[in-house]
């Protein structure tokens, strides 16, 4: 929008537009009021000079550095955290363990007496051995572990943004006439 100088009776400027066409304004220095002309005279009168400096900003080889490394870790980040999230979804979360105990119990419910006493004394003998983790739990272990990647990914894309932000918003200030 262009700007023009409209002189007070006192010797004072002011700086108007071809908004201000026909309004009253008051002088900031002798408090008199100057009705502004209309449309056609204010083309006529002499332009101000330009008080708003243009202002661009500026990307140095830094910001483009952080830029790129924030885009490396988003991209990165966001392409495992998805890859584990699916992994995980494909695994079987349904728990058998109280299925499996029932059929245990019924399968020694089924045996006759000596042969329950006997089975008794064979595993009191030698020991019940290790315990099997269960499938259950095995899948679980998986289940957690790959959510916990996932998160870590999804951290990592938020270190990606951070640093995408710190190099936008660190650009320097210059002048747009001296950049040309």
């Amino acid at each position: 929008m262009a700007y023009y100088v409209l002189l007070c009776k006192c010797g004072a400027n002011f700086r108007i537009s071809t908004i201000d066409a026909g309004k009253t304004l008051a002088c900031a220095e002798c408090q008199l009021e100057t009705v502004v002309p209309n449309l056609s005279e204010i083309r006529d009168l002499p332009l101000a000079p330009d008080q708003n400096k243009s202002v661009e900003l500026a990307w140095d080889k830094g910001n483009g550095i952080l830029f790129g490394l924030g885009s490396i870790c988003i991209a990165l980040g966001m392409s495992l955290a998805l890859y584990h999230f699916f992994q995980a979804r494909q695994i079987d979360m349904t728990d058998h363990t109280e299925a499996t105990i029932l059929y245990g119990n019924a399968v020694i419910d089924q045996m006759p007496p000596l042969v329950a006493i006997e089975q008794w004394r064979l595993i009191r003998g030698i020991g019940l051995g290790e315990q099997q983790e269960d499938d259950f739990q095995a899948r679980q272990k998986e289940y957690n572990s790959l959510h916990f990647y996932a998160y870590v990914e999804l951290g990592v894309v938020g270190l990606g943004i951070v640093l995408m932000a710190m190099a936008i918003f660190a650009r320097r200030r210059i002048n747009a006439a001296d950049s040309r």
